[in-house]
């Protein structure tokens, strides 16, 4: 019976994942969503998951999307460190262009503690929203409050330095140069033994202007077919005080995609 309702499960979150349409990427990268799939072990390990998604819409133009993201994490037994690439490739009427994509690396230290450091850096770019380039480097504490079999909570914040360029076709570049903190809090839920809930809210500013914010949540709901294979449904919503340029102060992303575990 539990195989059949897997394979229920599984065509038909095949089917809608050709269905669902994305509107706009998300600004602020999610390193959440990955480094808290499992609890880590207490010996030397890997592992890694890649996700494809795919999209068409057809309007006054034909639109084809295609994504990837690829993540993967080495534990020592004390020490967490991770790489997370992602590219998304749209084709529109036969042209095709690489439309967004970051790559980020973190270590995370003595990660079973209550207490974990962190260092990280970033290159992202996004032509939906006009993101030439934004490089990011800075350093974060993680705190975990919660930690059970069912349920897990974790809180970081720290600072970085964000250097970033914006610009259209119809607008002149703009660079930027700032120093901000960043703060997020994470908890995730096992629903069953096979669907786990991750909700996340994140939370940067100029230490100058800090009640003038870039806010994003993010909610992301998976669903185990086997496994190595997982269905993952993510909204994504940001809310940017003071755009750089003339782009929308609301963005959302809603997604799904089939992610292969290894």
């Amino acid at each position: 019976m539990l195989n059949r309702t897997r394979s229920c499960c599984f065509f038909i979150a095949l089917a809608i994942s050709f269905f669902v349409h994305t509107n706009l990427s998300a600004q602020v990268l999610n390193v959440e969503s990955f480094r808290t799939e499992a609890n880590a072990d207490t010996t030397a390990s890997w592992i890694g998951e890649t996700a494809f998604d795919v999209s068409l819409s057809k309007f006054n133009e034909r639109v084809f999307k295609l994504g990837n993201e690829t993540n993967a994490a080495y534990f020592t037994g004390r020490h967490r460190y991770l790489l997370l690439t992602s590219v998304e490739l749209i084709n529109v009427d036969g042209a095709s262009v690489i439309s967004n994509g970051y790559f980020h690396i973190r270590s995370t230290f003595n990660e079973q503690q209550t207490f974990s450091p962190e260092l990280f850096t970033q290159f992202q770019y996004n032509e939906n929203l006009g993101l030439q380039e934004r490089f990011l480097a800075g350093g974060s504490v993680q705190y975990t409050f919660l930690d059970r079999p069912t349920i897990r909570g974790s809180v970081v914040s720290g600072l970085m330095y964000e250097y970033e360029e914006w610009g259209t076709d119809e607008q002149a570049s703009i660079r930027n140069e700032l120093i901000k903190s960043t703060s997020n809090l994470a908890i995730r839920g096992k629903l069953s033994d096979t669907t786990d809930l991750l909700m996340i809210g994140y939370y940067q500013a100029q230490p100058t202007n800090f009640f003038e914010p870039r806010i994003t949540s993010e909610n992301q709901l998976n669903m185990e077919i086997s496994r190595h294979l997982t269905y993952r449904v993510r909204f994504t919503l940001t809310y940017d005080v003071e755009p750089v340029i003339d782009t929308p102060e609301l963005t959302y992303t809603l997604r799904n995609g089939l992610i292969i575990s290894f």
